[in-house]
């Protein structure tokens, strides 16, 4: 005997806002570039405003891996005598670059100071550990707080990457009234501690 497949019945929903569901299905999104936001033409579809300003909607087309099947036929063509050498060496001519691409390389190519910054309880764990062993990786590996069993080289890392954030570790040498520029908290790229 077969089971009888079991279907749910249509239940309307009242709870759900039709008109407002609607609408933000018909929304394409903000653009939160201003450039692109400033350039882009509410009439024209994605892929007309993209082309005009040099964005290119799937860089696949545009950068796309060869395909060795595409390769080999060709040479087959060529081979045999479908094709002519010349047509196999044509390139697009390449469009001059829109005032929006100019400007997002722009943008793109100035520098911006990292934002990164440790949380509260990295900082006073690696504080305490500059405190109690300096820049001696090895002991830290037996402190008694390496919960995580982290290895020297991880311990490296993290008080690197705490001593290159000068606005979390210029408040670490204050605090313990000692000079920045002194070489002692230079560190040297070294393998071997």
């Amino acid at each position: 005997m077969k089971i009888k497949k079991v279907q749910r019945g249509k239940t309307f929903r009242y709870n759900v806002n039709r008109k407002r569901v609607n609408q933000q299905r018909r929304t394409t999104g903000t653009i939160k570039d201003p450039v692109i936001r400033k350039a882009w033409d509410e009439r024209k579809t994605m892929t007309k405003n993209l082309n005009e300003m040099g964005i290119s909607r799937d860089p696949n087309e545009v950068l796309a891996v060869p395909s060795t099947k595409q390769r080999r036929l060709r040479i087959i063509k060529l081979a045999n005598g479908f094709i002519e050498e010349e047509e196999v060496n044509e390139q697009k001519p390449t469009k001059p670059k829109s005032k929006v691409v100019e400007q997002l390389e722009q943008d793109a190519n100035e520098f911006r100071e990292s934002q990164f910054r440790l949380p509260k309880g990295v900082v006073k764990y690696a504080s305490y550990l500059l405190d109690t062993y300096g820049l001696n990786y090895k002991a830290m590996v037996k402190d008694e707080k390496n919960y995580d069993q982290e290895t020297w080289r991880q311990f490296r890392a993290k008080i690197r990457k705490f001593m290159s954030i000068p606005e979390q570790f210029n408040v670490y040498l204050k605090q313990r009234n000692l000079d920045p520029k002194n070489l002692d908290w230079v560190e040297y790229d070294s393998e071997n501690e």
